[in-house]
């Protein structure tokens, strides 16, 4: 299964806020969203700088107390952020979000964002791949259970 599968299947908008903005907007619009990261681009050229999401709103919060939220955001981010291309495995994306101790990964083709990834949705995705092909596997059995009756 690849990741493009995943973003087919999900709302693939992608929450995202300029890099001269404050921390505060950025808990702000996650909580709006209800999303557990939010993309952080350059305000002029749209480019990827980086990811929030909760370990580096921790880290964000031990850091600079509660001063963090009128800190701007590439203060806090995770940078170089996660990314993965559409056409890479679920499988090794799983693998690099385990390394990386990343629960949120952006799906990128080129420059272009084409959305995020968490791991609940690879999760989500795997278990339901597995019940489908225990679904065959078991109509398999049954047919064969059926014309070895007969």
């Amino acid at each position: 299964m690849k990741i493009a599968d995943i973003l087919s299947a999900k709302d693939a908008t992608v929450q995202w806020m300029g890099h001269d903005q404050d921390f505060s907007k950025a808990l702000c619009k996650m909580h709006q969203a209800n999303i557990g990261s939010i993309v952080v681009i350059h305000s002029e050229t749209g480019a990827l700088l980086g990811l929030i999401s909760q370990p580096e709103i921790l880290a964000g919060l031990a850091k600079f107390g509660n001063t963090a939220l009128v800190h701007c955001a590439t203060d806090i981010m995770r940078k170089p952020s996660p990314v993965c291309e559409a056409r890479t495995d679920v499988k090794v994306v799983m693998q690099q979000m385990t390394q990386n101790r990343s629960r949120h990964v952006v799906v990128t083709n080129g420059d272009e964002i084409l959305g995020v990834v968490s791991i609940g949705d690879l999760v989500a995705a795997q278990l339901c791949e597995a019940n489908l092909e225990a679904g065959v596997l078991r109509d398999m059995a049954r047919s064969h259970l059926l014309s070895a009756a007969t």
